[in-house]
């Protein structure tokens, strides 16, 4: 009798598993620092080789080409899964599995995608109605918006990045491995607000910071309770999905009329 109540006790375990968070926030604050150096390095590095190829314009949005934009961006994953790679795998030698990276019920996360995308889009549409009826602010063009009317990218590279390559990236830095470094460390609500703020900070989209924070935090909370990924990957995918859709088709209508 004794060897069964352990044994269900471990099958209501491997229901809900925990995560073997062998890194720590000072791992992940290095990893930052790093990461903020070595892209701005890159940035200017980039600018400057622009003008000694006497470019009068600096790298920007409106210059950018597929080539260029296919490898500053690979630059960017290769750098923010490597330090993943080195301080979680190679240093403290966790497994996927302790990021984050295992399987988690595709019902549940259907329907957690679902609620979650109703929330989102809710409170964006109150973001932006407050900003323009109280402070006569209207929301400025995004990056994306940008490059989409530049028509200077491919649309088929802006959805690979936009829609897969960038949810799965982000999900395994700032979920797997920062929001857990913080946790270890501080604790699950600190753990929260700093992944969510980090994650905003990121994008670097003044107007839509705090819309970019709510996201971060409902995608920390629900890494922390699923403790798995698939599910904030799959949330974040769909979501730029949407939304690059969104502004292909109106660019699409405003192209005809």
């Amino acid at each position: 009798m004794r060897y069964k109540t352990v044994k269900n006790s471990n099958l209501d375990e491997g229901d809900k598993p925990k995560l073997d968070i062998k890194w720590s926030a000072r791992d992940g604050i290095i990893s930052i620092l790093f990461l903020v150096i070595f892209l701005l390095i890159i940035y200017f590095g980039s600018s400057k080789l622009l003008q000694l190829l006497n470019r009068e314009q600096l790298l920007s949005i409106s210059n950018i080409d597929n080539l260029s934009f296919s490898i500053l961006y690979g630059i960017q994953v290769m750098l923010m899964l490597g330090v993943v790679w080195f301080f979680a795998i190679f240093l403290r030698r966790a497994s996927l599995k302790d990021l984050g990276l295992r399987y988690y019920s595709i019902i549940k996360t259907i329907w957690y995608t679902f609620l979650s995308l109703l929330i989102i889009f809710f409170i964006s549409f109150l973001y932006v109605f407050v900003m323009n009826w109280l402070f006569g602010i209207e929301a400025p063009s995004s990056k994306i918006e940008e490059l989409i009317a530049n028509r200077s990218i491919s649309t088929n590279i802006l959805l690979i990045v936009v829609a897969v390559v960038a949810p799965f990236c982000e999900e395994i830095y700032f979920r797997g491995f920062l929001y857990s470094a913080f946790k270890k460390s501080w604790g699950v609500n600190t753990a929260l607000f700093l992944s969510s703020l980090l994650f905003a900070l990121a994008h670097m989209e003044i107007y839509s910071f705090i819309p970019l924070v709510v996201i971060g935090w409902l995608l920390a909370y629900i890494f922390e309770k699923t403790k798995s990924l698939f599910p904030t990957i799959f949330l974040h995918a769909i979501y730029n999905l949407i939304l690059i859709l969104i502004l292909i088709g109106q660019l699409e209508i405003i192209k005809m009329y």
